[in-house]
């Protein structure tokens, strides 16, 4: 049996072609206006999951090329500050060895002094340098100043105030990098070894262990000078009752009538003085170690004496609160209630009295180091030309430590900022690579989609045409 097709069917095929012709038209027009293969989720699920997938890689690889961007000028705002700090340092120690020069008189030492003084205080300002409203060093803690001066019972001194954290920045999955060194382990890195004495007075570190940091002045005070019946017996006695000698322990003392001489322990051999003149009732004598003994030689009877003579003494920590020593204590202890410091001596080489530069060696910030290497130069304690020079040299240990953590820190900043440099091209050239990867996916081929749609509007031509004749028949037609 013949199908005819109705006049309706006719419409609804003609309706269906038109439409199925102008969609395609309209997608490959949208296609070529944003350029995009992928318009809508259901033009292509799978390529749409998969370009999800790698816009949130690329967000990711964006965050990490920010926290880098972020992260940059802070580490390069460090290194200069160190590398400042360094050349401060460097001028400071030219300053120390022309302060070691034998040949300097008091306002030599002072121009120096005020130099590296002023070195001191520039040094403070770049360790609490800023990048914005944020500190450089002080660790986590970025709102407040890391370095602050404090005066106590070793002076004016310097302390840390930040914490011992670093600020990170995440460069991958997992992957954190720090962006800054705290202050501590730059000008105030803390390797203690042990106590040690510049050497003045003879003292030495007991047996137990000693608690304490930084640097601290001991002081041994001269309390009292017995002479032997040999000497009173030929008429020498102390000059100001002793109140001016410095020496401590026994020691030998050798007067040589015959050549007019005197000695004081291994000390230099020197000449008396002429009977009768003014330097004879306060003559001074001194020992191998700089111990010196005041006599009063205007009562001498001329009477040769070989015999020993003696000081005691008494030390403190604070300089207000005094220990009498016996001289046979191998690990005397003395504590700073201020602030805690213990300490043990060795008191069995106590030679003579002075203000002693006690260090508490590998925990003297880089501060500390310069203030009191200021005030050596200042002469403050009042040494000698020889004690001077020798509590300066045992001020350079601390020295040349705090420079190599200055140099240390510089180098691991350096190191961090050419990985987050190689960080940050590698991530660029990733980012490039995932948007290549997405554009494979969602972009359209804009030869083979003026293609499509030429077609299409060709089809739709000739769909239309061809549906304007067929529309035009009627029953009629198909009966005759």
């Amino acid at each position: 049996m013949a199908i005819r097709p109705t006049q309706a069917s006719s419409y609804d095929n003609v309706r269906r072609g038109l439409f199925l012709n102008f969609f395609k038209l309209i997608r490959a027009q949208e296609q070529v206006a944003s350029g995009k293969r992928i318009l809508r989720p259901s033009d292509d699920p799978v390529g749409t999951s998969t370009s999800l997938a790698i816009s949130r890689q690329i967000g990711e690889v964006d965050r990490y090329r920010s926290a880098v961007a972020t992260a940059k000028p802070l580490i390069d705002a460090g290194i200069a500050a160190i590398d400042e700090a360094g050349n401060l340092y460097s001028e400071a120690r030219e300053l120390v060895v022309q302060g070691l020069n034998g040949t300097l008189n008091d306002d030599d030492r002072q121009a120096l002094s005020q130099q590296i003084e002023l070195l001191k205080e520039r040094l403070v300002e770049v360790s609490n340098s800023k990048l914005g409203e944020r500190y450089l060093f002080g660790g986590t803690e970025s709102s407040t100043e890391p370095f602050a001066e404090r005066t106590g019972t070793s002076g004016r001194t310097v302390e840390y105030m930040g914490n011992q954290s670093a600020r990170q920045i995440s460069i991958g999955a997992g992957v954190g990098v720090p962006v800054n060194i705290a202050g501590d382990d730059i000008f105030s890195s803390v390797e203690a070894s042990g106590a040690s004495y510049a050497g003045l007075t003879g003292l030495a570190p007991g047996t137990s262990a000693d608690e304490g940091t930084g640097y601290r002045y001991v002081t041994v005070r001269h309390d009292a000078t017995t002479l032997p019946a040999a000497l009173t017996g030929a008429g020498i006695a102390l000059a100001n009752g002793g109140a001016d000698d410095t020496l401590v322990g026994d020691r030998a003392i050798t007067i040589d009538a015959s050549a007019g001489t005197i000695q004081l322990g291994s000390g230099r051999i020197v000449a008396l003085p002429a009977s009768g003149s003014a330097a004879a009732s306060n003559f001074v004598v001194r020992d191998e170690h700089g111990a010196e003994l005041y006599l009063d030689l205007s009562g001498w009877t001329g009477a040769g004496v070989t015999d020993t003579v003696s000081g005691s003494a008494s030390i403190s920590l604070d300089g207000t609160n005094f220990t009498s020593v016996a001289l046979t204590e191998t690990d005397l202890e003395l504590t700073d209630d201020t602030d805690g410091t213990t300490v043990h001596f060795d008191t069995t080489n106590l030679t003579r009295s002075g203000t002693d530069l006690l260090t508490f060696s590998g925990t003297v910030n880089a501060f500390d180091v310069l203030q009191g290497i200021a005030d050596d130069l200042l002469n403050v304690h009042g040494l000698d030309a020889q004690a001077l020079q020798q509590r300066l040299s045992a001020r350079l240990a601390e020295f040349d430590r705090n420079y190599d953590h200055m140099q240390v820190a510089q180098g691991t900043l350096g190191a961090r900022s050419q990985r987050l440099s190689a960080t940050e091209s590698r991530l660029g050239d990733f980012d490039v690579s995932l948007q290549g990867m997405k554009s494979d996916v969602e972009d359209a081929d804009i030869t083979s989609v003026i293609l499509d749609m030429t077609k299409a509007e060709q089809t739709l031509q000739l769909a239309q045409s061809t549906g304007a004749r067929l529309l035009q028949n009627t029953l009629l037609n198909y009966l005759s």
